[in-house]
């Protein structure tokens, strides 16, 4: 993993390139912390705030608070937010090491509609920032899969069906096959969207 060999890294030095957004951190987190201390955690991939953060790190931090639009949620407990104010809280936080690569683990998962599509727009920005991490986006829904990402990996039951480019791998034949149903694959917006039928 970036050039690095299990067993022969430490694993909390690997874990400082790697920002991650899932479930799995939403669960761990101390509730009663606040946006920014969270954010301030991904610095140092760790569960809660142990460590002082540097000046640069602070700032590091009100960038990204501003960039998710959360400055104004920066004091707030992370369990008085909406789910849709969590998710940006945990980009935040994957970013702030500025990682090399960034994996989203189904990050719309739990989202209304709204708070879907402003995430997703939030991703979309992400996506292109000129120097920004190699983004792995994990998602059952296609039409979650935004116009900047390239590339996709078709998996089931743990093996590969199909990987190239985006509009190569996301056709009604792969994704049949990917899921067992017949689907109908349309493009809108510069998204695309499946259909069963």
């Amino acid at each position: 993993m970036l050039g690095r060999r299990f067993g022969k890294t430490d694993l909390r030095e690997l874990r400082l390139h790697i920002g991650e957004a899932s479930s799995a951190i939403k669960n761990m987190l101390h509730p009663e912390d606040t946006v920014t201390d969270i954010v301030l955690s991904g610095r140092f991939a760790t569960i809660g705030l142990y460590e002082m953060p540097s000046d640069e790190d602070m700032e590091t931090a009100g960038k990204l608070l501003e960039f998710f639009d959360l400055s104004e949620l920066a004091s707030r407990p992370y369990n008085l937010l909406s789910s849709g104010e969590q998710q940006k809280t945990l980009l935040a936080r994957a970013l702030m090491p500025n990682p090399d690569i960034l994996v989203l683990d189904e990050p719309c998962a739990g989202l209304d509609l709204g708070a879907r599509e402003e995430l997703l727009n939030t991703i979309q920005k992400m996506c292109e920032f000129p120097e920004g991490p190699a983004i792995i986006f994990v998602t059952h829904h296609i039409e979650e899969i935004v116009p900047a990402i390239s590339h996709v990996l078709a998996l089931r039951e743990g093996r590969i069906v199909a990987n190239g480019t985006k509009m190569e791998i996301l056709t009604g034949e792969v994704l049949s096959k990917t899921f067992d149903l017949k689907i109908e694959v349309h493009e809108r917006g510069g998204r695309l969207w499946a259909m069963v039928l």
